[in-house]
Order: structure tokens, then C-alpha cells, then sequence
């Protein structure tokens, strides 16, 4: 091109310069003696094959003509045939724009001046084929025009890419170049391409660059996308696979690139370009039946649909495409300027770029698919490589020529402005170190587009002159006199290089070797042979009924069909009828009298569509039809090749609706239904078919359509909403039809609709759909009941679809289909019993009375993995909610079956096992011990273990619902070892797994402090916090609940909380708009019990934190605006909390006055909500808790009455009497109807008479209220003793209940302190020492107990027990107390008298002086004065009296 350019530069320059004719004269023929030395050296980047190749096309092409093509032609329509002439020096060009890939000006004009030297020198257009070598490399059948040169690299690599997707493998081209040259020698490739090497041949090939193309990042996960639409469908399944296997070497993806509208004002064009991509199979009808082909194509179609959708990903082809979309219209618009004899101005172009830019592959190594590769489409064995296949065209057929829109004549003269400005502008420019040229860029009617100027020159000979051009076609001549034709050497040689050694010896028979050359294309051999063959011989039938012309036109090489019509063979010749099938003929009409296939019906059948438009301008006759009365139309519609309908239609309109002549009567438009080709569907109804129109036998488009299951055409169609085609309608009424294979494809098609759409249920529903598939169940026939069931469980997740199906009496049909003896009927009833059941619990109801639960448990012994998925299902759905079917599951013998099922090595099922037993276990005490006595424990447990989340997330939630209130089986789950798998959920990503896992977690921790504690630490603070901090409101909710777990009467707990930042979670938390109530109740509660210990005291540390951190303000808006009442009760206790004992918080709280004890009162009377009261009483106590100030504020604001508690004291229920009688006594002065000793009284009473009680948690509660009372005003404690709340405790100590015993040790340390408690409680421990050592060790971390008394004891210890010196003095042992030893109502232990006196300040313990020599000479039976028993009756309430006038405590006497 270069020097191309070189020598119009030179000629044009040397007619500007010089103006006297001799040095005209002189300047003509030296630039005539250049050009002819440049044609000359054009030639020398081809080998001398190539040169014979590049010659032998350039004399037959029949649109461009040469010397010796003489045959009458026809001119393909539209841009050819219908161009305007112009007399402006360019013209202009207005290609559209992809926002993705600018053009380049300079990569323009080099596409224009290659495809000006092909077109006008050398009569070729581009064109790629990819055909396979005899050694499995690939040979790139490029037009020799166009080898090194920019148009050819733009080819290759959109072929190649294609070819690479279709695979899955590919070698980037730099590494590509380098191993063609190499591989052959690397495989030790003998001389017939077998490859005799050693070598591991993958290493080579990835050592060479091979790779999985779906490695690449714009192709990444591209073949795990679900494209089938079929459910019965599995491309790789064996069969499938073998049936590819056999036919893949005639199979080939082909690029058609085509002009979807053109247009012309002046020297103005536009034009919008497209491409297509069709498969293609090169196999006549004899080798591939009808049937055979529809399924290669279904496999074929998708493989084509995945290419298709992933070519343009990548943005270096998305940039060629563009190209050649505008190469697509240059090359009909240069050949119309040809015929017009007009040529490009190639001096007014940028500079081209050099030769070493432009080099193209003339062959293409073998690839090969490793192991791990994505790509499945190909079965190739372990270490087999292979060759590519395909190849791209150019249609240079175009839609007519027709006018621009008047918005593009207006801006006619700003486009040519434009364009002229910025090419003179670029021109004058230094473009040696240019890299990008923009093309100018004109919105017009809305759209962008490329202006792009060319300027043109006469093509007419100019006297005195020789062109560029001349130059080049005079050598042209002057080479093909000497190279044409080959020698019977160079016809071996060829023969040798493109099949080996051993097919090359039977190419020396004439008829094989045209054979050969025909169908490869090898136009130099052709002619060389043709002139060794009389012309009649060239038109014989071979052994398998097609003369060359046939092979030609199959295999698209055009050159071989100009060379045969040149010598005059018959072009509707058609094929032998001796191997044909016989075909049935139908609609009464017989086949025509010895009609086969002419050229172009096989043309038209592989898609051949330059063969197509060669035959047609060569006036073949297109409406010649075979057997079967199909014209070449017909062929092209039923092998979908849409550019080959495009051509025979814009040759003959009337073809749209040709019917063929025998078998059916069907039109294009029917036979794109039956082979389901929706792109040739599209452009038949583009070309405006009738859609209603019906074969012979009354079929339409839809029902052909679904009879040879197409549920893409019938989707497409759908999609159309043409009228009067209801697609619904008619698959439905084929439901009714009684021809067994109709029903039977309408079912499978409405199947696979269902499938692929998931709003076509509803369609199906108005079509009338529902009650004819029911129908099908209810018959007899057990293929049309697995089908109809099949279509019903795709669509009966919807709710609508339910209702109708119980309202057309669904459910006893399912039931009874149950007991049949069909495994696919169990399995797709069971899953539409599970959707019923899902959508209502009337339908849960429904199937358990009409007898389901049964039957679906007897399935539960089928041993197909589909049957039992699906029946777990089902079942786990009537579960939901239903404590009766629970029961009846487990009646049925359901559970132990469904936990050998855990057992089973399927994820998909022990998941769908674990959600069952989840739904059986939850609320259900019964099945709870069911379920664990049946040995599930075991495996969830080992489910957690493993590695699956899925399985573990479900695993965790049967846990849960297992163990939740069973303490039992808590025990269970945590002896094997189930926390510590469940804490692995949390530190997985997924928020579903971490949520499940921590509310499993806290289901084992059950309801005792002791064990949510152990829980919590086992969590740890770190992930408590990440749980509070989490989206999740569960996981919040928990984290929340650990919270209040580790703080509940433990300082260091609360104060390691503080310092791990533990509070602005909450607080967070507590501001938060989403935060649910359950949730900001847990965070209320949390911040309050942050502040408190054991028996109601104080965290100073905690309560600043909270405060630092704006909790409080907080709070208070939370009292103000929050309208749950159980939130404002919450609010007030924590409040409480927070002051609680820290004085300098109650002052700066108090003084901003933004807080009344109205509002607490105000809950406290609220009408008909006791849990309210009872809570805003205890907010009350909490406040006036050791507060007289608080007391004395709550009584100015009202006070309250007693009748406010006369309910809860008079209650049956024992946690409300316990609450209430420590509030009497807290708020003894705030109560305004009573006076204070006799609410303390009473309040005192009620708490040791409750200590009796056989309820555990009662006495829990009672116990740690009277160990908070015990450190409150004086005179409390006395009363406690005096009622004989030290001897219940005692006895509590040997409680089975470990919270029972712990609460009641912390009493009992907080009554040490007490002097009468104290001697006492000594007492019982010199008696029974096993009681003093349950004491210690199960006192709290935050319990107090008196050091004198532990040191009394000590002390007495070791000078001797009375028990223990008995035991060593020969005497029997002492029993031991415990707690079956007692009564039911054990008498109050007799105490001392109480005086008015002692409700003062209570004094200290007694303090002893522990002298050493008393301590040698102590007897434990001596006891302090006054330490001994009184055996005085029940105290009075005249006893208890407060005396007002003494502040001192009675002294002892």
C-alpha cells in the first residue's frame, strides 16, 4: 500500500509542478516507469503459491468481472445497482457511532486503500474462512488481496475470538505466531500429521500460551451461565456429546456481516450497519437426517447464543466489529464507484502504515483443552488438539438506496463543511509522531455519527499518464501469462501443504483433485485442472450424486462456480436421486417428476450466502424445487440462515410466502417455526409473513412451533403479542387435543415456558391452563400425568395458582398419586403438597385431614434423592405453625426416619432435613425428646463440624429448635461439643450464617444465669460487640441478652465490658430508627444492668461510662416520644440504674429537671395492664432504693396508694407477691395510706413465707430480694432473721437447683452482717461444717459476706467443731441437713424479740478481738451473751413498731 501511495504522490506532484509539455512528457514517463516498479514490488510479500492464488481470483469474480468472465450478470440490489452518480471530488460518509470504540481517521483510510487495491485491481472483496489442515493446524483462507493488510488482521482476530469463546481456549497472538512456526517440529508432526512425540503435550502448549479463555476477566464465569431452556434438556449428557462428536468436524460458526439500511443525498451517505452469527452444518440431507439435525441445532443454539452474547465483552473486538461494520459498506460502495468509474484519491489520505504493522496469519496453530477448562462444548480426549472452523463474510447485497431525512438535507452543508475542514486539517498536520487521528463526530436525527471524507478521482484512462492502478493490473497480466496454470509439481506440491502426503497421491486423479479443489477452494489448482478436462466432464455426477458446481456452492467458494459457469455447466443442475431417502409428500400433491438439489438449495442450506448471490446474478433459477417441493428459500428458512433469506428475498419479494409445492404446503415463515430459528422468525415477519397462515394439516406457526419443541420461538412470539395469535390459548386447547403427541409436546412446552419465565404462570391461569393439567393428572395414562404434574409444580409457588388448584379439588389428586408407582409423581406432588401447604394454613389443614401426612411419610423410605428432598419438604411445610401436624408426624413414625436421613451423604438433603426437623422440634416438647432420643444430636453436631455453610446455617437452626427451653437436651448438645462449632458461624461473611449461629448459640445457652453466662464468656467480648454492631436485629438481639448475661451481678464483667468500648454499641443501638422493640428493650435493660451488682448495688465506673457516652439524654427523649408503654417502664428503671447510689450523677440529673416521677406514676396506674404497674413500681423502689431524698420527692409527687398492690400481694402468681412485698417495703414512706412498720411488716412477711415455695425461680427471686433488703434501712434485717428467713436459706443451700443455691448464699453473706443473723447462721455452720463450706463456695463474685464471721468460724474451726469432735471422740456422725429433710412448711426459726428500737440503723456485727490466747483456750460451746435462741412465739406487728423517738439501736443487754 505504501508504495501504492508512493507512486500516486509521485505522478500527482509531478503534474503540479512542472508546466512545459517536454518536462511533462519527461515527468510522465518516469512516473510511469515508478509505478510500474512499485506494481511490481507489490508482489513480493506473497510466496509463489499466493501469487498463483491472488492471480487465479482475480479473473473470476462475477460482480467485479475480469477479461475473461464473459457471463451475463446480474448486479446484486441496493447500493451496486441503485447509486446515484455525483460530480462533487468526495464524498461523504456518516458512520454510526459506538460510544465504547471511537474510530481512528488513520486506520479509516487504510481500510479504504486495501480495499481500493483489492476491489479495483485485483476484483476481490474480503473475506475469511478458517478450513483444518491435514495436521489439525488451521489455515486462514484469507481473499489473497488482502494478506498484511489492516482488514485482514480485523478479520482473524474477530474469527479467531469467535472460534476461542466456541471452544474455551486460546493463544494470545504474539505468543500464536511464534509457536506456528514451532509446533510442528516441538510434536515431532510426521509427514501424514500424525505427531510422534514423547512430550507431554499440555506442558507444550501452556509453555507455548495456551489458555482457558474464560480466565480472561471480561469472560469470566461465562459457561456457568444457565442458558438451557429446556428442563429435559442436558447438552452433555453422553449421548448428546456423541451424537456432536460424530458430525463436529462439518460444523462450523459463521460471521455475516450485513447493511440494515442505506442511504444517499448527493455524495452523502449513512448507513447503519449489523452482523449476525449462525451455525452451520455442512452435511447434505442424506448424511443428516431431519430429526438428527434439530437436535445438533438445540445443542448448537445455545453454544451459538453464549458467543453471540459474549463477543462484544471484550473491547479490542468490540473495535474491529465497528470497523467492520463500516468495511461492510465501503465494499459495496467502492464497487458502485467502480461501476461508476470513479476511484479514491489515495494522495489525499494519511500515510499508510508500514508492512511490518500489517502482517496476517496465513495459518493458525492447533489449540487444545486442558483438564480444568471451563468450555464443555467439544468432547475432546485428554491431549487431543484440534482445528478451528468457520469464517466471516460480507453480504454486499444491501436494502434499496434510499433518501436521507429532510434533518439530514438541512445539516447537508454543515456535514460536508465538517468533514472537508478536519481532513485538509489533518492533513496538514506532522503526523510522524501522531498516534491518534479522531474522526469528527455530527449528532443528526438524534443519533451520533463518524463524518468521514474521501476524496475521489476519475477512473477513466488519461492520455500521457500511467495510474497506480494501470501499473498494477498491467503486471497482473503480465504474472498470470507466466504463472497460470500449474505444473503437475506444483499441483503436488499444493496438493501436499493443504491435505499431506497420502491425499495428495489421489489428488493425481483429475476428478478426486477437482473434487478436492472444489470443495477447498483452491482456485489456482481448478484452473489448472479444468484446462486438462473437457468442459462436459466438469459437469458429472460423482458417487454421491453432486457434480462440483454442488461442492462449490456448499462450501461457498464462489471463484470455483464463475470457473464452471465459464465453461458452460448447467447451474440448476441437480443432484442424483440413486442415494436420496424417499420422503412422504403431503397435502395431495405428488413429488416433481425426478427433482433433486440444485447448487442452490444445498447453498441455501449451509448457509453458503456468496455462493447464494453469485448463482442468483448468474440467473440461476431459484424457484426450482427438490423431492419435497422445497425451493432454496425453503431450505434456507429451515436451516435458519437468515443472510441467505435475505438475498433470495430481495431478489423475489413473492418468495415470503412460497409455499412449498408437496409434504405440507408450509412457507418460509412455518419451516423457521418447525427448525426454531427465531432470527429467521424475525426477519420473516419483517418482511412482512402472515403469522396466521397454516400448513396442509391446519398447524400454524405456534403449533408447529411447539410440536417440534421450540420454546424459544414460542417465547419470542409471546414476546411479539401479535394479534390474533394467542400463543396461550392454542397450547392449551392442545391440551385437549386426543392426538397423543400433541398433548405431549404442549405439556413439555409449557414446561419448559414455566421454566425459563417466571411470570407465565399467570398466562397460563387465564389460558384456562389449571383445570385441563389437573384433568391430565386425573387420567390413567401415568407419561401425560408425569408431564401435566411437571407443568403444575413449576407454577404452584404462586398464591393465585394454589387457590386455583384447591378450588379444582388439587389436593385429593396429589394424595392419591402419592401411593402410585411412579418416582417422579411422588417427587413433583410432593413439592406442589409443599407449596399448598406453604401458601395457607387451611391448606396445611386440608392435606392432613384428607389423609397426606401418611403417605408422605411412607416416602420417606424411597431411596431416590429427588423423592426425598421434596418429601422432607413437604412435610417440613405442614409442619409451619402446626402443632397438629407436628404431632401427626411423629405418630406416623416420621422422626426417626427423617434423622437416619441426617446420615445420608447429600448437602441438598440433610439441609432440607434439618429445616424439617427444625419446623417438627419448634414449640413442640414431645418431638423435642422425639427427636433427641432418635440420636439427632450426633449428627448435626457433625453437620456443624463440616465445611458446608448451607448445611451448617440449617443444621444450627434444627439445633435451635431442638434444644430451645429443654434444658436436657442443651446438656446434650454441649457435651458434644456444639458451641464451639456454632461460634465458627460467626466469623463466616455471609450475615445469614453469623445471625443463625448466634441465635443457636444463645438457644443453648438456656435459662439459668449460671449457664447464658458460661455462654457469653465462651462467645467472648470481642464477638458480643461485633454482634451489637451487626445489621442483623437478631444477632443485635443477642448480643444484647450477653450482655445482661455477664453483667448480672458481676462488677468485673461490667467494668471489662467498659473498657472493650462496649457502650457506644448500645447507646448506638439505642438511637437507631430501625432498631425493633424487642431489641431496644434487651439494649435498655443491658445498659441498666451494666450499673447494678449483686443485691442492688452501684458501678460507679459503668454508671459514668454511660453517661459520658450521652445515654441519658437519650433515655429521656425515649420517655418523651416512644409510645410502648413496656419501653417507657424499661427507660425508667435503667435510669434508676444509672443514679443508682452515685450522687453525683443525681445531682447533675435532678438539676435539669427534664425528668418527673409523674410519668412513672402515671404508669403505675395504668388501667388493665398489671405487668406495666408491677414494672413502673419497681422503676420506683429502684429510684427511692437507700434514697430518702428520692422517697421524699416521689411522696410530694403524690405518693402512692396500698391498693395498688393489694392485687400482686393477694396474687396467685408467687413472682408477682415477691416483687410486690419488696416495693411495700422500698417505698414503705412513699405509700400514703399505711403506716411504714406495717408495710415493711408485711412486705418482710410475704418474702420469708415465699422462701417455702416449690417453685425454683420464685425462690431465686425472693432470695435476692432479701439479700438487697438486707443492706437497706435499719431494722429490715432484724425483721428478716426474726421471721426466720436464715433457717429457709439454709435449707436452700442443698437445693438441686444451683441458682436456687447461689441466691441464697448471697443472703445468707449479706445477713452475716446482721449481729443476730450472724450467730445464727454460725450456729448452723458449728453443726453441719458441709453448710458453710455450700456457702462460700457458692456465694457470687459480687456478694459480700461478713469477715468476722468468716474468721469466727475459721477460728472455731480449728479449735474443733461440736460434729467433728464427736466424730473423733468415738461418737456417731452428725447427719447432714439437706433440703428433703424439711418439711414442706417448716416453723420460722424462733429469734429474738424485736423492739421498737431495732428499725433504727441496724449496728454492725459484732466485732471480736481475736486475742491469741483466747482464741487457745475458746470452747465452741460456749456462746456469746445473748447468742442463744429465744423461744418466744411469732412476732406481732405491735412488735415490729417503729420507734420514732430513738434513732439508736437497742443495745444488747
Amino acid at each position: 500500500m505504501e508504495v501504492m501511495s508512493r507512486s500516486l504522490t509521485s505522478s500527482s506532484s509531478s503534474r503540479l509542478q512542472h508546466s512545459s509539455v517536454e518536462e511533462k512528457d519527461d515527468t510522465a514517463y518516469l512516473a510511469a516507469l515508478t509505478a510500474q516498479r512499485n506494481a511490481n514490488a507489490f508482489f513480493e510479500k506473497y510466496e509463489k503459491g499466493e501469487v498463483q492464488e491472488l492471480l487465479s481470483l482475480t479473473s473470476c469474480n462475477w460482480f467485479l468481472g475480469g477479461d475473461d468472465f464473459t457471463q451475463p450478470v446480474e448486479m446484486p440490489p441496493g447500493i451496486i445497482k441503485q447509486m446515484r452518480n455525483f460530480t462533487d471530488s468526495n464524498c461523504i460518509i456518516l458512520a454510526p457511532v459506538d460510544a465504547r470504540v471511537p474510530l481512528d481517521y488513520k486506520v479509516v483510510h487504510q481500510i479504504v486503500r486495501e480495499l481500493t487495491v483489492g476491489i479495483y485491481c485485483f476484483n476481490q472483496v474480503p473475506f475469511i474462512s478458517l478450513e483444518p489442515n491435514f495436521d489439525q493446524s488451521t489455515s486462514c483462507q484469507l481473499s489473497p488481496a488482502y494478506y498484511d493488510t489492516k482488514v485482514g488482521q480485523i478479520l482473524v482476530n474477530i474469527d479467531y475470538t469467535i472460534k476461542a469463546l466456541w471452544h474455551g481456549a486460546y493463544i494470545p497472538r504474539e505468543n500464536r505466531i511464534r509457536f506456528s512456526e514451532l509446533w510442528r517440529s516441538s510434536m515431532g508432526v510426521d509427514s501424514n500429521g500424525v505427531p510422534q512425540t514423547k512430550k507431554d503435550v499440555f506442558a507444550e502448549f501452556l509453555t507455548a500460551g495456551l489458555q482457558d479463555i474464560s480466565e480472561e476477566p471480561c469472560y469470566q464465569g461465562i459457561y456457568n451461565m444457565e442458558v438451557s431452556v429446556d428442563p429435559t434438556y442436558d447438552p452433555n449428557s453422553a449421548e448428546e456429546e456423541s451424537l456432536f462428536s460424530q458430525h463436529q468436524e462439518s460444523i462450523l460458526l459463521k460471521l455475516t456481516s450485513y447493511l440494515s439500511s442505506a442511504r444517499q443525498h448527493g455524495n452523502l451517505f449513512v448507513f447503519e450497519g449489523a452482523h449476525s452469527l449462525a451455525s452451520v452444518v455442512r452435511l447434505t440431507e442424506e448424511r443428516l437426517e431431519l430429526a438428527t439435525y434439530q437436535r445438533l441445532q438445540q445443542r448448537l443454539g445455545l453454544q451459538a447464543g453464549l458467543v453471540r452474547g459474549c463477543l462484544e465483552r471484550k473491547a479490542e473486538v468490540c473495535r474491529d466489529l465497528a470497523y467492520l461494520r463500516l468495511l461492510t459498506f465501503l465494499v459495496p460502495f467502492l464497487v458502485g464507484l467502480k461501476k461508476r468509474m470513479k476511484i479514491p484519491d489515495l494522495a489525499q489520505m494519511l500515510p499508510a502504515y508500514s508492512d511490518d504493522k500489517l502482517k496476517t496469519e496465513r495459518e493458525l496453530p492447533p489449540l487444545l483443552l486442558g483438564p480444568a477448562f471451563a468450555c464443555k462444548h467439544f468432547p475432546y480426549k485428554s491431549d487431543e488438539y484440534f482445528h478451528l472452523h468457520g469464517g466471516i463474510e460480507v453480504d454486499i447485497g444491501t436494502p434499496q438506496l434510499e433518501e436521507v431525512s429532510e434533518e439530514t438535507k438541512e445539516a447537508f452543508a454543515a456535514l460536508q463543511s465538517l468533514a472537508v475542514d478536519h481532513l485538509r486539517d489533518l492533513l496538514s498536520q506532522d503526523t510522524t509522531y501522531k498516534e491518534h487521528f479522531p474522526v469528527p463526530v455530527h449528532k443528526v436525527n438524534g443519533n451520533n455519527y463518524h463524518v468521514i471524507s474521501i476524496e475521489v478521482g476519475s477512473f477513466y484512462p488519461q492520455p500521457n499518464v500511467v495510474p497506480w492502478w494501470e501499473a498494477l493490473n498491467t503486471a497482473v497480466k503480465t504474472l498470470r501469462g507466466k504463472r497460470l496454470p500449474l505444473s503437475d509439481v506444483q499441483l503436488h506440491e499444493q496438493f501436499k501443504k493443504t491435505f499431506g502426503y497420502k491425499k495428495a497421491i489421489n489428488c493425481k486423479s483429475v476428478p478426486f483433485g477437482l473434487r478436492a479443489a472444489a470443495e477447498r477452494g483452491l482456485s489456482a489448482v481448478f484452473y489448472s485442472l479444468c484446462r486438462r478436462n473437457s468442459p462436459s466432464h466438469l459437469g458429472v455426477l460423482d458417487e454421491q450424486g453432486y457434480s462440483l458446481l454442488h461442492h462449490a456452492a456448499k462450501h461457498n467458494h464462489t471463484h470455483i462456480i464463475c470457473q464452471l459457469a465459464t465453461t458452460g455447466v448447467n447451474l440448476n443442475q441437480t443432484s442424483s436421486g440413486r442415494f436420496s431417502r424417499t420422503v412422504k409428500s403431503g397435502g395431495g400433491v405428488g413429488p416433481p417428476k425426478g427433482a433433486g438439489s440444485t447448487p442452490m438449495h444445498l447453498a441455501a442450506q449451509c448457509g453458503s450466502l456468496e455462493a447464494i448471490s453469485c448463482l442468483l446474478a448468474l440467473q440461476a433459477d431459484h424457484r426450482l424445487v427438490d423431492r419435497r417441493g422445497w425451493m432454496a428459500v425453503h431450505f434456507a428458512a429451515y436451516y435458519g440462515q437468515v443472510a441467505c433469506i435475505q438475498a433470495l428475498c430481495r431478489k423475489d419479494p413473492e418468495l415470503v410466502e412460497m409455499q412449498t409445492t408437496a409434504e405440507y404446503r408450509s412457507c418460509p415463515l412455518l419451516l423457521t417455526a418447525t427448525s426454531g430459528s427465531v432470527d429467521g422468525l424475525d426477519y420473516m415477519l419483517s418482511a412482512g409473513a402472515d403469522w396466521r397462515r397454516r400448513d396442509s394439516k391446519g398447524n400454524d406457526v405456534v403449533q408447529l412451533a411447539a410440536l417440534y419443541f421450540h420454546p424459544k420461538v414460542l417465547r419470542h412470539l409471546i414476546s411479539l403479542g401479535l394479534p390474533d395469535l394467542p400463543v396461550w390459548k392454542i397450547l392449551v386447547e392442545m391440551l385437549h387435543s386426543e392426538d397423543h403427541r400433541r398433548l405431549e409436546m404442549a405439556i413439555r412446552c409449557l414446561e419448559a415456558l414455566c421454566v425459563t419465565a417466571k411470570s407465565f404462570w399467570r398466562d397460563i391461569m387465564d389460558a384456562g391452563g389449571i383445570p385441563a393439567l389437573l384433568e391430565l393428572m386425573r387420567s390413567t395414562r401415568p407419561a401425560l400425568q408425569r408431564m401435566a404434574a411437571a407443568v403444575v409444580c413449576h407454577i404452584s409457588e404462586r398464591t393465585p395458582v394454589c387457590e386455583a388448584l384447591v378450588r379444582y379439588g388439587a389436593v385429593p389428586v396429589l394424595i392419591n398419586l402419592l401411593g402410585s408407582q411412579q418416582a417422579e409423581l411422588h417427587s413433583r406432588c410432593a413439592l406442589m403438597l409443599a407449596d399448598l401447604a406453604g401458601h395457607s394454613d387451611q391448606y396445611q389443614s386440608l392435606i392432613a385431614q384428607q389423609g397426606g401426612v401418611a403417605p408422605l411419610v411412607r416416602l420417606l423410605g424411597s431411596d431416590l434423592h429427588d423423592v426425598l428432598v421434596n418429601t422432607v419438604r413437604c412435610i417440613k411445610a405442614l409442619c409451619v405453625h402446626s402443632p397438629g401436624n407436628q404431632t401427626a408426624v411423629a405418630l406416623a413414625g416420621g422422626i426417626p426416619q427423617l434423622v437416619e436421613l441426617l446420615t445420608v451423604r447429600s448437602e441438598v438433603l440433610q439441609e432440607e432435613v434439618c429445616a424439617a426437623l427444625a419446623e417438627l422440634a419448634k414449640g413442640h416438647r414431645e418431638n423435642q425428646d422425639t427427636i433427641c432420643g432418635a440420636g439427632a444430636v450426633a449428627p448435626l453436631v457433625l453437620i456443624l463440624r463440616g465445611r458446608k455453610i448451607a448445611a451448617q446455617v440449617k443444621a444450627a437452626r434444627a439445633l435451635e429448635a431442638i434444644a430451645d427451653h429443654n434444658p436436657a437436651i442443651q446438656a446434650r448438645f454441649l457435651k458434644k461439643s456444639a458451641a464451639k462449632h456454632l461460634l465458627r458461624l460467626l466469623k463466616v461473611f455471609q450475615v445469614e450464617a453469623r445471625e443463625q449461629g448466634a441465635v443457636s448459640l444463645w438457644a443453648l445457652a438456656g435459662h439459668t444465669l449460671k449457664q447464658q453466662r458460661l455462654m457469653a464468656e465462651h462467645i467472648g467480648y470481642h464477638f458480643i460487640l461485633e454482634l451489637i454492631l451487626s445489621s442483623s436485629d437478631r444477632m443485635q438481639y443477642v448480643g444484647c441478652q450477653a450482655v445482661i448475661a455477664l453483667s448480672r451481678d458481676s462488677r468485673s464483667h461490667q467494668d471489662g465490658l467498659c473498657k472493650e468500648n462496649g457502650v457506644p454499641p448500645l447507646v448506638r443501638l439505642l438511637r437507631g430508627s430501625r432498631t425493633t422493640e424487642s431489641t431496644l428493650l434487651s439494649v435498655i435493660r443491658s445498659l441498666g444492668i451494666l450499673c447494678i451488682g449483686g443485691a442492688h448495688t452501684n458501678n460507679p465506673n459503668s454508671q459514668r461510662v454511660i453517661a459520658e457516652e450521652q445515654a441519658i439524654p437519650t433515655l429521656l427523649e425515649l420517655v418523651k416520644h416512644q409510645q410502648s408503654l413496656q419501653v417507657k417502664v424499661q427507660v425508667a428503671q435503667t435510669l434508676a440504674c444509672v443514679l443508682l447510689g452515685n450522687q453525683d450523677l443525681q445531682t447533675t440529673f435532678w438539676e435539669k429537671e427534664e425528668f418527673t416521677y409523674k410519668t412513672v406514676l402515671e404508669l403505675l396506674r395504668v388501667p388493665d395492664q398489671q405487668d406495666i404497674s408491677l414494672e413502673a413500681g419497681y422503676a420506683l423502689s429502684l429510684f427511692a432504693y437507700n434514697n430518702t431524698t428520692q422517697q421524699a420527692a416521689i411522696l410530694q409527687n403524690g405518693g402512692i396508694p396500698i391498693a395498688m398492690y393489694e392485687p400482686f400481694l393477694n396474687s396467685r402468681n408467687e413472682m408477682e407477691r415477691a416483687k410486690a412485698a419488696f416495693q411495700i417495703v422500698v417505698l414503705a414512706k412513699v405509700i400514703t395510706d399505711m403506716d411504714q412498720v406495717t408495710l415493711s411488716a408485711r412486705g418482710v412477711t410475704v418474702l420469708v413465707d415465699l422462701l417455702q415455695s416449690t417453685n425454683p425461680n420464685t425462690v431465686v427471686l425472693t432470695a435476692q430480694l432479701l439479700a438487697s433488703l438486707a443492706h437497706t434501712r435499719a431494722g429490715i434485717p432484724d425483721a428478716i432473721v426474726t421471721m426466720g428467713a436464715v433457717g429457709h436459706l439454709c435449707a436452700h443451700l442443698y437445693s438441686e437447683e444451683e441458682e436456687v443455691r447461689t441466691a441464697s448464699s448471697s443472703a445468707l453473706g449479706y445477713l452475716t452482717f446482721n449481729r443476730h443473723a450472724h450467730r445464727l447462721l454460725l450456729v448452723e455452720c458449728r453443726n453441719t461444717p458441709s453448710m458453710y463450706d455450700l456457702l462460700t463456695q457458692h456465694l457470687i463474685e459480687d456478694a459480700k459476706i461478713s469477715h468476722i464471721f468468716t474468721a469466727e468460724f475459721e477460728r472455731q474451726k480449728i479449735v474443733g467443731l461440736p460434729s467433728l469432735s464427736l466424730e473423733i471422740n468415738g461418737g456417731p456422725p452428725v447427719p447432714q441437713r439437706n433440703k428433703k429433710g424439711l418439711s414442706k412448711k417448716t416453723s420460722r426459726t424462733p429469734g429474738l424479740s424485736v423492739s421498737a428500737g431495732h428499725f433504727g440503723r441496724s449496728s454492725s456485727a459484732p466485732v471480736l478481738q481475736l486475742q491469741p490466747q483466747r482464741s487457745r483456750t475458746a470452747n465452741p460451746k460456749v456462746r456469746l451473751q445473748g447468742e442463744g435462741p429465744t423461744h418466744s412465739s411469732q412476732p406481732t406487728l405491735e412488735s415490729l413498731r417503729l420507734d420514732k423517738d430513738s434513732q439508736r439501736p437497742r443495745q444488747r443487754q
